[in-house]
């Protein structure tokens, strides 16, 4: 990349609120926001390395960025305990919006949140970010923090109102039992998303309702009914047999007013590991009509948000490991690490994440082509 390109991709950053007194600032927001990005992108976890990598790096970031010297650690830490982490992200999702376009129809999204486990201390529970991911682009779409797990249900509706901003419509959007709420199943249908939400106990009797449907389904002749199946099978270090059963939408459950419903499924898993076997039962409520292949692979695919996004960021980012807890900078650093694995699954490379964080640490020429995914895309 030439040295005006590089300036011209991290220009998106130009419209961060910077909440600092102006008077005798050294460094610029976009300086500090830009060479923490690198630094986390090149194999930086904490605020000393982020200092670090741009006094090693510090020639190469001089070509698009305007600095006398290197913030030191303590300046890194201040501003992105400050920084709006709303304006953050929101930056990260204007990106999201010109990287894939209206390309979601079709698509999984998934919603599931993620505790970042250093951020806890004594009796506080620390930050717990709600991750949105697509699994077509293997991007993640958005992050919102919130106190401790049980606010994942007053947040979601408002995750849902972000989601506003791409378009969803045509998508299927996969949450847990935590997100099985009639506002957000209302928010779905009128983004005309489809949906796919976990059952379970917590429903009471629209839960035991549905378990009655398909026992009283399965005891019958299939040919007798309206239920649909569809089975998969695995056999690595595991033999799993997964089978999907759907049914329509039983008028007696137009008590519970549930927005969309057209379909009931009921996901059974057989794994037999060491000789031994385990049956479990799971239940969702679905937007989608009757369909169990499908169903099968939306609730298989709501997994991808568990291994391609929490499980790298906890590897390869070492998220659970990072101590950051004052004020704002938890949900900053945490925006940080999903900026830069974005940034590395649009770029492609092949490899481990880990090795690739290394590579952008060593390679100035992979660094720069990681951040060319934030130019626009030409028209």
């Amino acid at each position: 990349m030439t040295d005006e390109q590089l300036k011209l991709a991290v220009s998106l950053f130009a419209q961060l609120p910077d909440e600092r007194k102006h008077r005798g600032l050294n460094h610029s927001l976009v300086t500090i926001v830009v060479m923490a990005l690198c630094a986390v992108m090149s194999g930086a976890d904490t605020f000393p390395e982020i200092q670090a990598f741009a006094e090693s790096k510090r020639d190469w970031l001089r070509r698009f960025l305007d600095f006398r010297r290197v913030p030191d650690h303590e300046t890194f830490r201040r501003v992105f305990a400050r920084l709006d982490p709303v304006a953050f992200q929101s930056s990260a999702l204007d990106w999201i919006k010109q990287a894939i376009g209206g390309q979601l129809e079709g698509d999984i999204v998934a919603i599931d949140g993620k505790r970042l486990r250093g951020t806890s201390e004594h009796e506080v529970q620390g930050v717990h970010m709600v991750n949105v991911w697509s699994a077509r682009h293997r991007l993640c779409l958005a992050a919102q923090p919130v106190a401790g797990k049980q606010n994942e249900i007053s947040t979601l509706p408002s995750l849902i109102d972000t989601l506003a901003l791409l378009e969803v419509s045509g998508c299927i959007v996969t949450i847990d039992a935590m997100g099985t709420q009639r506002a957000v199943a209302e928010k779905l249908v009128a983004l005309h998303a489809q949906y796919l939400l976990a059952l379970k106990g917590n429903q009471g009797y629209l839960f035991e309702d549905v378990q009655e449907m398909f026992s009283d389904a399965l005891r019958r002749q299939i040919s007798e009914t309206e239920l649909h199946g569809a089975s998969t099978w695995e056999d690595r270090r595991r033999s799993e047999k997964r089978t999907s059963w759907v049914l329509p939408a039983h008028p007696d459950l137009d008590d519970y007013h549930w927005p969309g419903l057209r379909s009931v499924v009921m996901v059974e898993s057989t794994r037999t590991v060491r000789g031994k076997t385990a049956t479990e039962q799971r239940f969702f409520l679905t937007s989608l009509p009757a369909c169990s292949v499908t169903a099968l692979y939306a609730v298989r695919t709501h997994w991808e948000i568990e291994n391609s996004l929490h499980w790298v960021l906890d590897v390869a980012f070492a998220e659970d490991d990072s101590t950051t807890r004052t004020d704002h900078g938890p949900q900053n650093l945490a925006t940080l690490r999903r900026w830069a694995l974005n940034l590395m699954r649009r770029e492609g490379s092949v490899g481990a994440v880990n090795k690739n964080r290394k590579r952008a640490g060593w390679d100035d020429e992979f660094r720069e082509r990681l951040l060319q995914q934030l130019l626009p895309l030409p028209t």
